[in-house]
């Protein structure tokens, strides 16, 4: 009599509880991203602080240099933004008067005043340029075809410090939403640091013994605000993570990126055992080295052909 119950309810049970389990991890999401988002342009006050003023004064100055880089600018333009800049610039250096983001509001809130006012376009904000030279095919494909998620490394060869930090100054070039530049990395070098972060992933461990250095890539999550932005910390995260993986590889370092689809709680481990912020998110995990010289195997990744891929509308 029991196992003709039990045995019906063994579906709806299941389903019930993975049910709870995302429920819950998405009221920590919302939760997380609640009480440390930026607020909304049009809920913005003079009480916002921290990285939450650095977010909104980043969002509107860099507003101002895009303005102002158009093939013909509105005349005028920005006066909420310009209401905003003129707010929030006093709190600012009150609270941070050597930010150089404070330094660029101030610039912005110039130009923005001196081109309404009509004058011309400020250099300094939105400075003239001139095409990128052009890279020959041969090279192009070489670069991007040579790049391969490697998963044997030189154990006498660690990354240098000074190596690790080229491509993290490269990487600062990411684009990202207003310019914020949310990309957070978190270095670790020596055997025992790497195996010691490596253990919260559990995508390496048939190499975690070789490998020497790993980075951890996170955004800050105060630097994006309101509803509407809530998924685009994975987006500019995703985007900083890539760009540090291709100044690697242009720098000659061999990587793999380990993904970082965890629950909270695995996040928060992660978080203590690493020290970054609670107001950090952690996007993914990537180790570094030299390879072998001696030559090594990669997996073969076939990629999709480009009509999968692209739609011409």
């Amino acid at each position: 009599m029991f196992d003709t119950i039990k045995k019906p309810l063994r579906g709806p049970v299941r389903r019930a509880k993975r049910g709870w389990l995302m429920y819950s991890e998405f009221l920590r999401d919302y939760r997380r991203y609640r009480d440390s988002a930026a607020p909304s342009d049009e809920a913005v006050t003079a009480v916002v602080s921290g990285v939450n003023l650095e977010a909104q004064l980043t969002k509107d100055y860099h507003r101002v240099e895009k303005g102002l880089s158009l093939r013909e600018p509105k005349q005028p333009f920005g006066a909420a933004v310009e209401r905003r800049l003129a707010m929030l610039i006093p709190v600012a250096g009150a609270q941070a008067s050597e930010a150089p983001y404070l330094r660029f509001a101030e610039d912005a809130h110039g130009a923005l005043g001196s081109w309404n006012g009509g004058g011309g376009v400020d250099d300094e904000v939105s400075p003239p340029a001139m095409p990128a030279p052009l890279f020959g095919a041969v090279e192009m494909d070489r670069f991007f075809a040579t790049r391969h998620s490697v998963r044997d490394f030189d154990e006498t060869r660690p990354v240098e410090a000074a190596t690790v930090e080229e491509a993290v100054r490269l990487t600062t070039y990411t684009p990202s939403v207003c310019n914020r530049q949310a990309g957070r990395v978190h270095a670790f070098s020596g055997a025992d640091d790497a195996a010691r972060i490596l253990a919260h992933q559990n995508g390496n461990a048939g190499f975690r013994s070789q490998v020497r250095s790993v980075l951890v890539v996170t955004v800050e999550r105060g630097l994006f605000a309101g509803a509407t932005e809530r998924n685009q910390r994975w987006v500019d995260g995703g985007l900083f993570a890539m760009t540090l993986v291709w100044a690697l590889h242009g720098l000659g370092v061999s990587s793999c990126m380990l993904n970082w689809s965890m629950t909270n709680a695995q996040s928060d481990a992660l978080r203590r055992e690493a020290g970054i912020p609670d107001s950090e998110d952690v996007i993914c995990m990537i180790a570094i080295g030299y390879p072998p010289e001696q030559g090594f195997r990669v997996a073969r990744s076939p990629r999709r052909p480009v009509s999968q891929v692209l739609t011409t509308h």
